[in-house]
Order: C-alpha cells, then sequence, then structure tokens
C-alpha cells in the first residue's frame, strides 16, 4: 500500500513539473536559492567542458592549418569565419552574463562552488576567445595567399 502512494505522489510531482515546465523562470524563482546556486554552477560546469571542447577543435584546426595541411584557400566562402565570429559573440555574451552575478551569491552553502564554477569558465571562455580570435586570424593570412 505504501508503495502505491509513493507513485501516486511521484505521479503527481511529475505531471506538476511537466505542467510548470513551459513556466522555467516562475519555477526557478520558486527554488530555495541553495538549489538555484548549486544548478547554476552545474550549467556553468558543464557549459565550460563544451567550450574546452570548442577549443581543443580549434587547436587542432590551427596546428593543421600551421603545418600546410591545406594547399587552397580555406575559407573562400567564408562560413567559418562567420561561425567563429559568432562564437567570439556567444562568449562575450556569456562573459557579461557572469558579470551580472551578484556577488553575495559566491558566499554560504552552495556558493563557493558557483564561484569556482564562474572562475573557472571565466578562464576557459577566455581561453577559448583567443583561440578562435587567432584562428580567425590565421584562416585570412591563409587565404589571402590564394584568394588574391
Amino acid at each position: 500500500m505504501l508503495t502505491l502512494a509513493w507513485k501516486i505522489l511521484v505521479c503527481e510531482v511529475l505531471a506538476a513539473l511537466t505542467r510548470a515546465r513551459g513556466h522555467g523562470h516562475a519555477l526557478m524563482t520558486m527554488m530555495p536559492p541553495v538549489v538555484r546556486r548549486m544548478r547554476c554552477a552545474r550549467r556553468m560546469e558543464s557549459l565550460a567542458v563544451r567550450l574546452a571542447s570548442m577549443r581543443r577543435k580549434i587547436n587542432a584546426f590551427e596546428a593543421s592549418l600551421a603545418a600546410g595541411a591545406f594547399r587552397e584557400a580555406v575559407d573562400a566562402d567564408f562560413t567559418i569565419r562567420e561561425m567563429l565570429k559568432g562564437l567570439k559573440e556567444d562568449i562575450r555574451h556569456i562573459r557579461c552574463e557572469m558579470a551580472a552575478v551578484p556577488l553575495v551569491s559566491h558566499s554560504g552553502f552552495g556558493g563557493q562552488r558557483l564561484g569556482a564554477a564562474i572562475a573557472h569558465l571565466h578562464a576557459v571562455a577566455e581561453e577559448t576567445y583567443v583561440a578562435a580570435d587567432r584562428l580567425l586570424w590565421e584562416i585570412g593570412e591563409h587565404d589571402l595567399k590564394y584568394i588574391s
């Protein structure tokens, strides 16, 4: 009998969460601050992992470009350069959002993890931005030989 009550309770909670999915901001404000900090830190940590992966791909592409693997224009139609510019713009937006996080949220339970996640994401975002900017310049210099 008790397991049936638990199943009903879990189904009701899942149904409420499904209904509230469209109202994510309202649901976020109802969460306790500790839960919001931990959730935000977890999202920032996963974003840092994705940005680090992008940086590794950018560095690998730059290394192959510097090694002379391409004997023709790499980006004649400017699609790679547009994607890199978009990535740089996204990183600028991320850094502005991180700067808007109040310092009060870095203290207390869960605040240390949030502060560490912000510092790590800031470092990874800066390194990725520099790598994207450097690749943008390298592609421009490489393609200048073949397009002109």
